[in-house]
């Protein structure tokens, strides 16, 4: 198993890192010198798509490269901390610029505790110590003119900069500067997380995932004309051919207009980014007007993740169609509801509280985790059973049975009613109460 990992960052360090990574027979390196930190977003536009996993030689290229690189894709830096402080604490001895008590130095990135701690360990007493610690959105002229302003001014005698930009100016200004690198064992420890998050990557994309998606809208309507529906049903094929080109996957449209697609794991995790939203939705639903539930199974084999589509598209068709569930390979269930706006719970649970509810209710463990996560999500307790039923994907009659069992075990309340738009009885509004969102601090599931 090769793992591609890029390395950015400034040319000095790129040699050393290269020797470090020898000793991985599973990655393979490759380098992305800079001059300057500024070309990290250029660096990471070219090699972005080519790699597993992206190493930088700091915290500043990592946040300059955030919004470069898709949600998903690993992201590393090498960290500035407190050992790499020793060799240049023994340099300033070496050239005897440590006198005893009379250090004054000024220092980036690192903070000012891990500092303290060094100093305390290497016995070293200074007179002064000026820190900028690293913090969002600073940039290299920041960092330079902390330090020269301190050295103008007479009140530092050495610095100490992690940054290579900044290094050099200084020295070249005559500023005796010195630079903090990364040590081997970092970049060790570094290279080792990379291998892992690059297993971790070429392990998703092995897992299967079947993606089922129904089209309800094709039968013949009255107003609509056979010439209409071809087209709309020629615009979702080109739609879907496209999905299928881009993500390679495998697409069979079977006579009862029902498409299926064979992938991966990793690639329903990049097109919904991260389980948040679903574009294919947005482009049958929205832009076609069509009328489409999708449901999507991830297992280790075609049947099961075949068998996990099925219960998945079962739970979006309920709900009228417009939707996208997902059912993962451990049971937990995702629904993508349209807008961004996300559903997830899990079918079990070994939370007391929750097991005591579900057999104070009558209701299954599985509906308590998803209804705690569908008012968590809504950030309101109060809900017609109209309201449920289309939140849950499912019928307003099963709906209305699962807050007629929160009433009589006195997990909820009627508190009013709801006149419809249109002509029909109101509709009760139901009050949840607090206690059926208690959730002790071990639970592990999506809500």
């Amino acid at each position: 198993m090769e793992i591609h990992v890029a390395f950015i960052g400034p040319y000095d360090l790129v040699d050393e890192v290269i020797a470090v990574a020898k000793s991985f027979p599973t990655i393979t390196l490759l380098p992305y010198g800079y001059k300057d930190v500024e070309e990290t977003a250029g660096l990471v536009y070219q090699c972005k798509n080519e790699v597993d996993v992206l190493l930088f030689a700091g915290p500043i290229p990592y946040h300059l490269a955030r919004e470069q690189v898709e949600e998903g894709k690993p992201m590393i830096f090498l960290p500035h901390n407190g050992t790499s402080l020793y060799r240049v604490f023994f340099q300033l001895l070496r050239e005897n610029r440590y006198k005893e008590g009379h250090l004054r130095f000024s220092i980036d990135i690192l903070r000012q505790e891990e500092i303290e701690e060094r100093l305390e360990e290497l016995d070293i007493r200074i007179e002064k110590m000026y820190v900028k610690e690293f913090q969002l959105g600073q940039t290299t002229d920041d960092m330079m003119k902390f330090h020269y302003e301190l050295w103008m001014n007479r009140k530092v005698n050495a610095v100490l900069t992690c940054m290579n930009s900044v290094h050099k100016q200084l020295v070249h200004l005559g500023v005796p500067c010195y630079r903090i690198i990364p040590t081997k064992t970092s970049i060790q420890e570094c290279l080792q997380l990379a291998e892992l998050e690059g297993k971790s990557v070429q392990l998703s994309d092995t897992q299967l995932a079947i993606v089922i998606i129904s089209v309800d809208s094709f039968a013949q309507k009255s107003g609509s004309s056979e010439y209409e529906l071809q087209r709309k049903k020629l615009a979702v094929q080109q739609i879907l051919i496209d999905y299928s080109e881009e993500t390679q996957a495998l697409m069979n449209w079977s006579d009862r207009d029902e498409i299926t697609f064979v992938t991966t794991f990793g690639v329903i995790e990049r097109t919904t980014h991260n389980f948040s939203y679903y574009p294919l939705l947005d482009q049958i639903v929205n832009q076609l007007n069509l009328t489409a539930s999708i449901g999507i199974g991830l297992g280790k084999t075609a049947n099961e993740a075949e068998l996990k589509a099925r219960e998945a598209l079962q739970k979006a068709r309920l709900g009228g169609g417009r939707s996208c569930y997902i059912v993962m390979q451990d049971g937990n269930v995702l629904g993508l509801l349209g807008n961004e706006k996300v559903i997830g719970y899990c079918v079990r649970s070994d939370d007391p509280q929750r097991l005591q509810l579900a057999r104070q209710a009558g209701l299954s463990v599985g509906t308590i985790n998803r209804l705690i996560s569908y008012f968590q999500s809504h950030g309101n307790s109060k809900v017609t059973a109209s309201e449920l039923a289309t939140g849950f994907g499912i019928t307003i009659r099963s709906a209305r049975r699962i807050l007629s069992r929160l009433e009589q075990s006195d997990m909820a309340v009627v508190i009013g009613e709801e006149q419809p738009v249109s002509r029909g009885r109101p509709r009760q509004l139901y009050q949840l109460k607090p206690s059926l969102f208690t959730k002790s601090g071990n639970e592990n599931d999506f809500s």
